[in-house]
């Protein structure tokens, strides 16, 4: 299959399907990974910048070259475009978690693929923690006046955001929220959460997170800051919730390696491999 990989980058991650692009090229499908910003990929991926508007890639030589499209494999943010300008089928590619867990998943598509986000290509946050005293991200526009509740303590607070995520890779303790994209990238990283939900869908997947072990919903109006912090540094050390975040950051990273990404597009397009993925 000719497939088309359609990306824009965002912050977190400049080409979260890239790796997945790539591992369909190695499995023997002509790919051509096509975002708004050029990049450098594997041999088996043909990189085409489309300018301002994805239109603009029906122009291209370079593009009319590879034949007709079989399938676009869309991100959140391109997959409207994907349907208005091609009549194939389109896949959405991810990194919100997959719906049929006893997590949070993504339900808004009903063709969807979970991807882990690839190391090449992701934005690389310089910030570091100093020493190894704990840290504390922070994310949600109700939530970040809260840091000023650690500004006494040892805890190093990270104000994060809802792509960027800022210091993730090396917090004890995530304080959002409650967003899906906030609770998938915890799960990912095996972090546990303190939630303050404002909507109904952040209370429901707050009460996921619960239910699975790894996380505590609190009404931060009417939690003291002395209370907060005592939450906080229970979730840093409990045992039992460390262990089942980390749990789950290994299913997550089993479910969304890109050999398996790879197979469940190619199962949703009755794709077959052409070669044997290395």
């Amino acid at each position: 299959m000719h497939l088309l990989f359609l990306s824009r980058p965002d912050r977190g991650h400049t080409y979260p399907t890239l790796w997945l692009a790539e591992e369909l090229g190695r499995r023997g499908h002509r790919v051509t990974f096509a975002s708004s910003a050029a990049g450098p990929a594997s041999s088996a991926v043909r990189i085409l910048t489309f300018g301002q508007h994805e239109r603009s890639l029906l122009d291209q030589p370079a593009f009319r070259s590879r034949g007709p499209v079989d399938a676009v494999v869309g991100d959140p943010r391109t997959v409207e475009a994907a349907r208005a300008t091609w009549d194939v089928p389109v896949v959405v590619a991810g990194t919100n978690l997959p719906p049929g867990h006893e997590w949070p998943g993504e339900q808004a598509y009903e063709q969807y693929v979970f991807s882990l986000p690839g190391k090449r290509g992701a934005v690389r946050d310089p910030w570091r923690p100093g020493g190894r005293r704990p840290v504390l991200l922070v994310d949600g526009p109700s939530i970040k006046p809260l840091v000023r509740a650690f500004g006494d303590t040892d805890w190093q607070v990270v104000v994060g955001d809802s792509t960027r995520f800022a210091g993730l890779p090396h917090a004890d303790v995530f304080l959002t929220d409650g967003g899906l994209p906030q609770v998938s990238a915890a799960l990912r990283a095996g972090v546990p959460m303190v939630l303050a939900p404002r909507t109904a869908q952040e209370t429901g997947n707050a009460r996921q997170v619960v239910d699975l072990g790894v996380g505590t919903i609190a009404t931060l109006e009417e939690l003291p800051a002395e209370n907060l912090r005592r939450l906080v540094e229970h979730l840093r050390v409990d045992e039992p919730t460390l262990a089942v975040a980390r749990q789950i950051g290994r299913q997550v990273a089993a479910i969304g390696a890109r050999e398996v990404a790879a197979a469940r597009i190619e199962d949703l397009l009755g794709a077959t491999p052409l070669t044997q993925a290395a």
